[in-house]
């Protein structure tokens, strides 16, 4: 008896030390996705289960109206881990604090986060408004999504003072791809049919509602006055037709008081004998300026401007036209801007620029000699943020170019980087023992190897850093594995992507080329491809493919699943052909090159940030770019094409460096279509008219040059186009990158600059004196004291 007592409280034992040895090794955790999701974001929670055995988990959700979702999660893989995703969109309104509970084998653990409302506001203009007004309406949300066909609705609609929707005015549909939209309703569509009153503007996003209340007065009560001119400019002499219109007429006269752009002010009384008063103004234009006039009549006024200009000359029959380096410019940058005329028929022209408010800048006369010339301005770094207009007048004819200001102000030691404007060096020349055929694209992985696409043998070969063939795949056809005319190529961590262009499709292999998937086949739809050319991705993964074709860049997620597409016309100031030219650098921004010798360069939600260049052979302009590449600075490099060469420029866009020239030797170049930078500092070019492959050295021992910028200010500096002090930072660099013995004085009022020198610095900015020569003669008047630093 004792022996079965005994055994069995030892058995007893035992399952309690199982059970709680069973019950101490479960432990859950929930870990959602984000601690804050947006309003229209699915709830993501990823779980493990420490100790999980099978069998589903139990959930709980308490949304932030107290009410409760519940399942099982059955799809628990065998180590216990999972994602749960609640499908939810922001029609339900569930914004605010949630938590999940989940229960496994005895077992709890609460997840806790929050969904962000909806944020929804209207500004009107004001609050009273009268039949001739039109009310300017200002939406302005905290979500909305950036690409229009993809965004939801605001829906707009109007109340009465009885709260009954106004029927017979529509209800207005206006789309919210940006956070703010203005909406302008003429009065006369609700005075027309309603009586005067209180009336409100409804707007509904997704299930978030906000009304604004505004009155409708009588019109009977109004009093307003206009004035307009038959023109807005003048001659000498003209006379000025000015039409009067009233609400009412209250009064037998007016006044009317016109001041002339010397200040002089002249009144002129008039007679009122209806709501509709004509007025002819003679003797008035006789000064050259802006003239501005102020009438008054029963208490109410009215004020507006017209100018006088001088009586023409014959303009000359002459193409006259403006091309910016860039169209957003730092505070401290200088615009580069080429004026191109078919004909010299003067020597000078006179440039100017106007601020966002209107208010126009000194203007300054440049020498003008040949058909193509390029003049710099300096953006201050006190000019105000928006859009700018950079005008020129070249005899009589006058021409302007939008231009904008943002951003943090240019620094001093950012230009004075003598780095930077290293020459790559050439380390090595491949590809032509592999029997490279007219190839057409190129990408380096993480291992510094390199694949290049052998259009012409219809193949994919991977090449080690050094230039030794690894393998190739890949033949003529339509099958798995085959290609048709293929162009552009990316590596990412694992796969190899391909467009395989004749094809109209994108194929995907292991990094051994073994085939993988593809997808993709002709046609208009998505994720169809007309002429598929380019590849880049972006830190998260998502593949972006050109189309040249289709004019359009589709998006794929890290699933090879459509998920957008960046056209056109769904862009903000800027157009582009999609070709081969696909980057993106560390920050997101990619860079794609337009048919019109621009390079333009985006976010990756397809928002346009700024374009670069134009068409030419100076520095920073291009003849059919069509390639580019970034490097770990975010300094990005474009293969210009046409003028045999490689261009560097810095994340703005500024100019840097070039090299290359026409030719097969080592470092020229025919037909530059491929760059890849790799992580070890080297940048590859593949030329497919040589069919080869270049290597340079980014940061090795390649020459140093003297910086266009240099001789760009320094000329700038000699013409008075630019001040002495970006004459003084171009020879800081001189004497940083030790062509100059000298110390600079770190003050600029105590540096002296002889006039003279002027003519010696214009002789060597154009190449008629070389740079031993001016730094040799800076150098001698800096120890004859004449020129002092």
């Amino acid at each position: 008896m004792v022996k079965k007592a005994i055994f069995l409280l030892v058995f007893v034992s035992s399952i309690i030390f199982i059970s709680y040895q069973h019950a101490e090794a479960i432990t859950i955790t929930a870990i959602p996705k984000s601690s804050t999701f947006g309003p229209n974001d699915w709830i993501i929670v990823n779980l493990k289960i420490q100790g999980y055995n099978g069998g589903p988990i139990s959930w709980t959700a308490h949304r932030p109206n107290n009410s409760t979702i519940s399942g099982n999660l059955t799809q628990v893989k065998p180590d216990g881990t999972v994602t749960q995703q609640i499908v939810r969109d922001a029609f339900d309104n569930y914004f605010g604090n949630w938590s999940i509970t989940y229960k496994y084998d005895g077992i709890n653990q609460t997840a806790t986060f929050k969904v962000n409302p909806i944020v929804l506001h209207i500004f009107t203009d004001k609050n009273l408004y009268y039949e001739p007004d039109v009310m300017h309406a200002n939406i302005t949300t905290s979500y909305y999504i950036p690409v229009a066909v993809q965004a939801e609705f605001f829906h707009l609609n109007f109340y009465d003072q009885k709260g009954k929707v106004v029927s017979d005015i529509p209800q207005v549909d206006i789309r919210a791809f940006q956070p703010s939209v203005i909406y302008n309703f003429h009065m006369i569509g609700l005075a027309d049919y309603h009586p005067p009153g209180l009336y409100k503007l409804r707007v509904q996003y997704y299930n978030t509602i906000v009304e604004v209340p505004f009155l409708l007065g009588k019109y009977s009560e109004l009093m307003q006055v206009s004035a307009q001119t038959d023109k807005s400019t003048y001659r000498l002499g003209d006379i000025i037709n000015m039409e009067l219109l009233f609400t009412r007429v209250t009064q037998s006269e007016g006044t009317l008081k016109i001041t002339d752009p010397s200040g002089n002010v002249t009144t002129h009384q008039f007679q009122v004998f209806s709501v509709h008063t004509h007025l002819i103004l003679n003797g008035i234009t006789k000064k050259v300026g802006t003239y501005s006039y102020v009438l008054q009549y029963a208490g109410v006024s009215t004020s507006g401007s017209f100018t006088v200009n001088p009586n023409p000359k014959l303009l000359p029959n002459i193409e006259f036209d403006i091309f910016l380096d860039k169209l957003t410019y730092r505070p401290g940058d200088i615009i580069y801007a080429r004026a191109y005329i078919s004909q010299v028929l003067v020597n000078s022209v006179d440039l100017w620029v106007v601020d966002p408010n209107g208010v126009e800048y000194p203007r300054i006369s440049l020498p003008i000699t040949s058909f193509e010339t390029i003049f710099p301005h300096k953006i201050g770094e006190n000019y105000t943020t928006g859009q700018w207009q950079l005008y020129m007048d070249y005899d009589g004819i006058v021409k302007s170019v939008p231009f904008y200001v943002i951003g943090s102000p240019v620094r001093d030691d950012e230009l004075l980087n003598v780095n930077q404007f290293s020459i790559p060096s050439f380390v090595s020349n491949f590809g032509t023992a592999a029997s490279l055929k007219d190839p057409s694209g190129i990408a380096i992985d993480t291992d510094n190897d390199v694949y290049v696409v052998d259009a012409g043998n219809s193949q994919i070969k991977k090449f080690d850093s050094n230039g030794t063939l690894l393998l190739s795949w890949g033949s003529t056809g339509s099958g798995n594995g085959q290609f048709f005319h293929p162009n552009g190529i990316y590596v990412g961590k694992k796969y190899v992507y391909v467009a395989d262009t004749g094809n109209a499709r994108i194929q995907m292999f292991d990094k051994q080329g073994n085939f993988i998937y593809r997808w993709g086949s002709y046609g208009d739809g998505r994720g169809m491809f007309h002429t598929p050319v380019g590849l880049a991705a972006d830190s998260s993964g998502d593949l972006f493919v050109a189309d040249s074709g289709r004019g359009t860049i589709q998006i794929f997620n890290t699933q090879d699943q459509y998920s957008g597409e960046i056209r056109p016309l769904l862009t903000e100031g800027a157009n582009f052909t999609a070709l081969n030219g696909l980057a993106f650098d560390s920050k997101d921004y990619f860079y794609t090159s337009s048919s019109d010798n621009k390079i333009l360069k985006f976010s990756d939600i397809g928002k346009f940030i700024n374009f670069f260049g134009s068409s030419g052979t100076e520095n920073g302009r291009f003849n059919n770019p069509t390639v580019i590449a970034t490097d770990a600075k975010n300094n990005f490099y474009v293969a210009d094409t046409g003028n045999h060469r490689i261009q560097k420029f810095d994340p703005y866009g500024n100019f840097l460096l070039s090299w290359g020239s026409e030719g097969n030797m080592s470092g020229q170049f025919e037909e530059p279509v491929g760059l890849a930078t790799d992580s070890s500092g080297n940048i590859y070019v593949m030329d497919k008219k040589n069919d080869n492959i270049q290597k340079f050295s980014l940061y090795g021992t390649g020459s140093r040059v003297i910086p266009y910028w240099v001789k760009e200010r320094i000329q700038g500096w000699s013409e008075g186009a630019l001040g002495k002090r970006d004459f003084v930072l171009a020879i800081q660099f001189m004497i940083n990158q030790g062509l100059i013995n000298a110390t600079m004085t770190g003050d600029n009022s105590l540096i002296h600059v002889p006039e003279w020198l002027k003519n010696d610095a214009k002789w060597w900015a154009q190449g008629q004196i070389d740079d031993k020569m001016f730094t040799n003669s800076l150098q001698y008047l800096i120890s004859k004291g004449i020129f002092r630093v």
